[in-house]
């Protein structure tokens, strides 16, 4: 694909329980049901960075890795990693452009009458809480709702396309890295 001035742009598809951080324009895609992806994009490094986070919290997790090979799956070791990789560079997190996305109600209790699981909501709290614990605030966002979306987010501006996925159709909204 290309990018601004006929450069063509690295691209790539971040899977459920990575995180990609780069200075290098890419443009990084993924798709979200009840996941959450978090964006962070600091203008005046280049620095970027994104996670795709499947369950909330490690601590609440059944299974753990003591070793730390899991951290990505979670939200808030997502988020933790994603603050400390700022710092390490000198970057104030406050002064990083966040945008959210995902945590749709995908999953119904069977023997409930179809009430949501409450998987995608859990998410969308624990990115809140984790968030505010840093002293980040959200510059944009679109979760929630009971609908994938899939997202293209492109580094180098740190705009994000999210385009909700439905069996009747697709709606493009854009939420861009402007102010």
């Amino acid at each position: 694909m290309k990018g601004k001035h006929g450069t063509h742009l690295k691209t790539l598809y971040l899977k459920p329980g990575e995180v990609h951080l780069t200075s290098e324009p890419t443009l990084i895609t993924t798709v979200l049901g009840s996941c959450i992806s978090i964006t962070m994009h600091h203008k005046a490094t280049g620095f970027s960075v994104i996670c795709h986070a499947v369950m909330p919290s490690r601590s609440e997790a059944k299974k753990k890795d003591d070793e730390g090979r899991d951290i990505f799956q979670y939200v808030d070791t997502s988020i933790e990693w994603m603050v400390a990789q700022c710092r390490k560079i000198g970057i104030r997190p406050g002064s990083v452009e966040v945008k959210m996305f995902g945590g749709a109600a995908m999953f119904h209790d069977a023997g409930a009458l179809r009430r949501d699981i409450g998987v995608g909501k859990k998410n969308i709290e624990r990115a809140m809480e984790t968030l505010k614990v840093n002293k980040m605030k959200l510059n944009a966002w679109n979760v929630g709702g009971s609908q994938g979306r899939k997202l293209i987010f492109n580094t180098h501006t740190g705009e994000v396309l999210a385009r909700f996925i439905s069996k009747t159709g697709t709606a493009l909204i854009d939420f861009g890295g402007k102010k």
